[in-house]
């Protein structure tokens, strides 16, 4: 497997798709992993300008607008990151996408799924990467991955620069709103997949009594921002958004849980709910917590630790990092890719992006967890040889 990671913060679309390109040809990838930031504003002369260089009608590239760029030798707010991967022909990558994932995300994830479990008719995938746009409900599009998926699947939502207004999703040439799209991986891939998303329970549990969609009006039955200010002790300030989450309890099962960022109003005083990364159901039970910015930047220290014995030279890597993760740490951000990089020293390329949603499963003792969706949280794909 040969890879390599570039970037550029050229601000013209095309004369930065140029410099990835020229970065990138010195492999002839076989498929391109693409991150421009919100600044483009979904321009597809990035993608021209790759295709032009490089000059194959083979590649395949698959992205999406996000809220800053991680690479292995920059970490910056503007600009675009791109991966480059070449098997030599031992693996095949197969993309499917779809339009329509706000109104319709079971089907159109699912048709994704499905198209591409036929394409690969030799073997099942073995993998599966995922971009979609943010305005959609997550919870079916898991639904839908767990009942057509035959692999693991990681990706993220796009992105813009916080402010929920648009996003992009590159597929080739095309640049999408209201899309999802789906790798599939096919062949002998070595890879490794961790999730890291430890964080502080503060106060009880408390049960969702009023809520539509990704709005939370209510829990245990008083306003939900006065419900998070009793289990914290403390008044909240919109400067603690990205710092508060919910841990959401599933089936009030010991272990089983999952997390989702919140976004606070800007004034309490007009509203006093709170709107939520992913849609939330009546009656579930959500305890708030804290993650502070050095149990963030312990997680990715503790992925680098429990990799130690990995049975293959990881040599890619690819981040999908919460958005609210990248609030917290502010200036320290790069910190979780020089982690990484000095854990992985034999790695020759990177790229990462915070995500709006990060899709990743977890390790079970015979293999991988059914496809999750997170909140406030670092997923680290490895790829080796």
């Amino acid at each position: 497997m040969k890879a390599v990671s570039c970037f550029s913060t050229n601000m013209d679309p095309y004369r930065a798709g140029i410099e990835l390109a020229d970065k990138l040809s010195a492999i002839q990838p076989e498929v391109i992993f693409l991150y421009p930031t919100i600044h483009y504003n979904g321009s597809p002369e990035i993608v021209e300008a790759i295709f032009d260089v490089l000059d194959s009608k083979s590649t395949v590239l698959i992205g999406n607008t996000v809220d800053g760029f991680y690479e292995q030798n920059k970490v910056a707010g503007v600009g675009v990151s791109a991966l480059g991967l070449n098997s030599s022909g031992a693996v095949k990558w197969h993309l499917q996408y779809g339009s329509g994932v706000g109104e319709s995300p079971f089907d159109t994830t699912a048709n994704c799924i499905t198209g591409l479990n036929k394409v690969c008719s030799q073997l099942s995938p073995s993998l599966y990467f995922l971009a979609s746009d943010f305005r959609t409900d997550t919870d079916a599009i898991v639904e839908a991955l767990r009942k057509t998926a035959t692999g693991p699947v990681v990706g993220g939502l796009a992105a813009d620069d916080y402010s929920f207004h648009e996003c992009f999703v590159y597929v080739n040439k095309e640049v999408l709103t209201d899309s999802i799209a789906i790798l599939a991986v096919e062949g002998d891939l070595l890879f490794n997949i961790s999730v890291a998303n430890t964080l502080q329970p503060m106060g009880e549990p408390g049960r969702i009594t009023d809520c539509s969609r990704t709005q939370v009006k209510s829990i245990d039955s008083i306003p939900a921002m006065d419900f998070i200010e009793r289990e914290l002790g403390k008044p909240l300030e919109v400067v603690d958004q990205g710092n508060i989450v919910f841990r959401l309890i599933e089936n009030e099962v010991p272990g089983e849980h999952r997390i989702t960022g919140l976004l606070l109003p800007d004034d309490r005083m007009l509203d006093s709910s709170i709107k939520l990364f992913g849609k939330i159901d009546h009656g579930k039970r959500v305890q708030v917590c804290l993650a502070p910015p050095e149990r963030i930047l312990q997680d990715v220290k503790d992925i680098g630790i429990s990799l130690k014995d990995l049975p293959f030279k990881p040599i890619a890597a690819l981040i999908v990092s919460c958005a609210g993760r990248k609030k917290v740490l502010a200036d320290n951000i790069g910190k979780e890719v020089k982690e990484i990089i000095q854990s992985f020293p034999s790695l020759e390329a990177l790229v990462g992006f915070p995500s709006f949603g990060e899709f990743g499963p977890l390790r079970t003792d015979t293999g991988y967890s059914q496809p999750l969706f997170h909140n406030m949280t670092f997923i680290l794909l490895l790829i080796g040889e």
